[in-house]
């Protein structure tokens, strides 16, 4: 079973991504290929940039993208000191509707498939200050991913 990243694991690299709303789902996996090669990730290409338009995907979607049409989608990918790839996605919705059900991987959907699949190790979400948006954050660990 992988590890998990402890709370508050270091961050060795990030690059930030924007996205416009109106080519969000396009370029998230054309940026998130560009910063996966620049912070030099060794897991799986493939399972990385599939994590990350799972949960471009579900933010707008859910996340009210359509109210915040003129927006940018905010995403990072980071690398932490036990080489976890961090994927956050923000959103306009400060809440997360069936998170537990989602997390345990009980129910249909990408992001619960990727979870089963063991693709996202971790997931968690947290609400911005302002209580204006959310981050959604999935861990993906290097290794062999059945996509």
């Amino acid at each position: 079973m992988a590890r998990l990243t402890p709370i508050g694991s270091p961050i060795t690299r990030q690059h930030p991504v924007e996205l416009a709303m109106p080519t969000a789902r396009r370029m998230a996996r054309v940026k998130g290929r560009v910063g996966l090669t620049m912070l030099n990730w060794h897991g799986s290409v493939p399972a990385a940039l599939q994590v990350l338009s799972v949960l471009v995907d579900n933010a707008l979607q859910h996340g009210r993208a359509a109210a915040n049409a003129e927006a940018v989608l905010r995403a990072c990918l980071s690398i932490t000191v036990e080489q976890q790839l961090l994927v956050d996605v923000q959103d306009f919705n400060p809440g997360f509707a069936d998170f537990r059900e989602v997390r345990s991987g009980i129910g249909k959907g990408s992001l619960i498939e990727l979870i089963k699949r063991r693709a996202i190790t971790d997931l968690t979400w947290f609400a911005d200050p302002n209580m204006q948006g959310k981050t959604v954050r999935a861990v993906v660990t290097a290794g062999v991913v059945d996509l």
